[in-house]
């Protein structure tokens, strides 16, 4: 018989070590009330919950479901570190439906890579058996991001699409992005503040990533014909 199609338990596994972060849940990010992404619904959106979380050295967490007709699941892990850190940003993505998955995942480097070595040798070497590991599964599929995409990933980024979707893709994919997202932990752990002087390129970097994302998130159009444009604008904002 073949099997039953169900979504993958990734807010179990994904939670399990973001806990370990230590993180206090957000209410109030840059001046607004966010708690209204916690529960929203609208159109398509039969459930969506977005949360933010605070913890030493970053900017914040951000923790994302959303459910449009209980037939197409969005996952959202991002994590954004702050001016005084030289942590990359980690992000994940993954559409998941019954008919395929699609997803990315990386650690978005903050420096400019080929001009600090050391930057890679630091933050990014430390994936390369879980990126090699997950090439064995997942062949290229870049051909689907833009230019502006491939300007900012990593050289650890993978990103394609499984059609369609079976119990081993989901359990792949979730495998993959549990393991990036536990070396980031550890990256976290071992976290020092850095010289102002170094940061500030760095934080240049990470705001016109910041900037480039919110533009040109191709969900934003998607949500906004379900919830409306200032429920949007605050998505936006939450997530970059």
């Amino acid at each position: 018989m073949p099997e039953t199609y169900t979504f993958p338990p990734y807010e179990e596994r994904i939670m399990a070590i973001l806990n370990k972060f230590n993180a206090t849940k957000m209410e109030v990010y840059k001046g607004e009330d966010i708690t209204p992404l916690w529960n929203l619904k609208g159109g398509g959106l039969s459930s969506s919950f977005k949360y933010l979380y605070e913890a030493p050295g970053l900017e914040k967490i951000v923790f994302g479901i959303q459910s449009y007709r209980d037939k197409l699941m969005t996952y959202t892990t991002l994590i954004w570190p702050d001016d005084q850190h030289s942590l990359p940003i980690y992000s994940s993505f993954w559409a998941e439906s019954e008919k395929g998955s699609y997803f990315i995942i990386d650690f978005y480097p903050t420096a400019d890579c080929i001009c600090d070595l050391p930057y890679m040798e630091k933050h990014l070497q430390p994936l390369e058996d879980a990126y090699n590991e997950g090439k064995k599964s997942f062949s290229d599929g870049s051909i689907r991001n833009p230019d502006w995409f491939r300007a900012l990933i990593s050289p650890y980024c993978i990103s394609t699409e499984v059609a369609p979707s079976t119990k081993d893709s989901q359990d792949q994919i979730l495998g993959l992005m549990v393991d990036y997202l536990d070396i980031y932990h550890r990256l976290w752990k071992t976290r020092n503040s850095c010289d102002p002087d170094y940061m500030r390129q760095l934080i240049t970097r990470k705001e016109a990533i910041r900037l480039t994302l919110k533009e040109n998130d191709p969900g934003g159009l998607m949500l906004e014909n379900a919830v409306g444009h200032d429920m949007t604008e605050l998505t936006l904002k939450a997530l970059f």
